[in-house]
């Protein structure tokens, strides 16, 4: 069945629930709708669930995984009673389980003893016979929310080196270098995600935009710009020069390279400064005429 169909009788469900209908057969239906979906449903979750878990109506194998769901939904939703009672009895029927810690963990993360929720975290991880992605990504979470940068970029760093493929994760670790103006550690992360995603408009834009922050010597500086803008133009090409973004970083680039006069070579003599002033102006014309005077003394200058 389509994803799709399967959201549709989520929501079909939560109607019904409103008009009353809350049988055991329902919630146990919605509950594994939502799980087996991965959707957030927070609220529902824990009040339903709570509703099932109260009646004692389900089997051992769907019990447990119950307790956890709704575990977890009391937490995003603050209810630390009943995450707390959920946790109880989980620890009473799994004491050595490494799931059962994290969500230990992330209760401890709610009332916002972040140092006690890493110093769990990294107790679970000594237990692990394997990196364990979900100890890993929860304790990234707890050094930024405690301000611990420097901690969360090295274990993002320890992350990745097992889980290199997650795309998400390069990108926070790109970000975190960038807040800490550490720009070729970012430069090197927004390559690996140009790479893994070479579709997505964003990672061209974003690595241009640090390459064009850079600073350098002039022969470094200009190497920069040149980058640049190829990466500002595949932007341009992947949007079909509808971002503004890709375009007024497309136009400094160009303008930029071409007060270094220095360091320009034959191929920098190109049109595009030319070309995306226009374009920038023709879609102020279009959609924001108000403001394309101001625009057009920016590309004049």
């Amino acid at each position: 069945m389509a994803k799709g169909s399967k959201i549709q009788q989520v929501k079909d469900l939560e109607e019904r629930f409103l008009q009353g209908d809350t049988t055991s057969t329902n919630i146990v239906k919605y509950l594994t709708l939502v799980r087996d979906q991965k959707l957030r449903r927070s609220l529902e979750v824990s009040h339903y669930g709570k509703l099932i878990l109260d009646a004692g109506l389900l089997l051992e194998e769907e019990l447990w995984l119950v307790h956890e769901q709704v575990c977890t939904a009391a937490l995003d939703c603050q209810d630390m009673a009943l995450a707390l009672k959920c946790i109880k009895k989980l620890r009473e029927r799994f004491p050595n389980s490494i799931r059962v810690g994290r969500l230990r963990g992330m209760a401890l993360e709610s009332q916002g003893q972040f140092d006690d929720a890493v110093a769990l975290y990294d107790r679970l991880i000594e237990k692990c016979t394997s990196p364990n992605a979900n100890l890993i990504k929860r304790k990234i979470v707890c050094e930024k929310a405690r301000g611990n940068t420097a901690a969360a970029i090295e274990a993002l760093n320890e992350y990745l080196t097992n889980f290199m493929a997650d795309v998400d994760a390069w990108a926070e670790l790109g970000d975190l270098y960038i807040e800490n103006e550490m720009y070729k550690q970012a430069a090197y992360c927004f390559e690996e995600l140009v790479l893994a995603a070479p579709h997505n408009y964003l990672h061209h834009l974003k690595y241009a935009e640090i390459l064009y922050t850079m600073p350098g010597s002039p022969p470094e500086r200009a190497d920069n710009l040149r980058t640049a803008r190829k990466y500002y133009a595949a932007a341009v090409q992947l949007t079909d020069g509808k971002s503004v973004r890709a375009l007024y970083g497309l136009w400094a680039s160009c303008r930029e390279l071409s007060e270094l006069k220095s360091q320009l070579t034959p191929e920098d003599e190109t049109e595009l400064e030319e070309l995306s002033a226009e374009q920038l102006i023709q879609m102020y014309e279009n959609l924001c005429p108000s403001k394309v005077q101001f625009v057009k003394q920016m590309v004049a200058k």
